[in-house]
């Protein structure tokens, strides 16, 4: 009876192990798209300055897709439509839509942060039950070999 009670703790231990090493890996996909995001967001700033710097009547070429690219005209660069969430724009002055993307950069890092605590404390449980796992394996083999010398009747 014992056996079946320590192949079942071990078989738990195993599969917290693995859940917790599930939830690492989802966190690191996590944690990488969020630094796309940011990098996307600091490209878009410093589109936008450079492309006020240029000033109104300069030309330039627009991407369309990945492939294309058309001739425009800058006109105004001193209001920028930017998106809020939910599909909702908004226009705001230069600074005021730059200060907006900044705050959001601010909350994506604050958000990685977190995600990086939190793969941490993971990783620290990881190694909390590999011990156990080792501890369990160790007790076993010991149980086993006394079993075999007849030491444990």
């Amino acid at each position: 009876m014992a056996v079946k009670r320590d192949e079942k703790r071990m078989a738990d231990l195993t599969r917290q192990l693995r859940s917790i090493i599930a939830q690492i890996e989802a966190l690191r996909v996590e944690i990488a798209q969020l630094d796309i995001l940011v990098s996307e967001y600091r490209s878009t700033i410093t589109t936008l300055k450079n492309l006020k710097d240029l000033g109104a009547g300069k030309e330039v070429l627009l991407p369309v897709g990945r492939i294309a690219q058309v001739g425009a005209k800058l006109e105004d660069v001193d209001k920028i439509v930017i998106n809020i969430g939910s599909g909702i724009s908004v226009e705001l002055p230069f600074d005021e839509a730059i200060q907006q993307i900044e705050k959001e950069i601010v909350a994506l890092l604050a958000l990685r942060e977190a995600l990086e605590k939190a793969m941490v404390e993971l990783y620290a449980r990881v190694e909390e039950l590999s011990q156990k796992i080792r501890e369990h394996g160790q007790s076993e083999a010991s149980e086993g070999a006394k079993d075999e010398k007849g030491d444990n009747k």
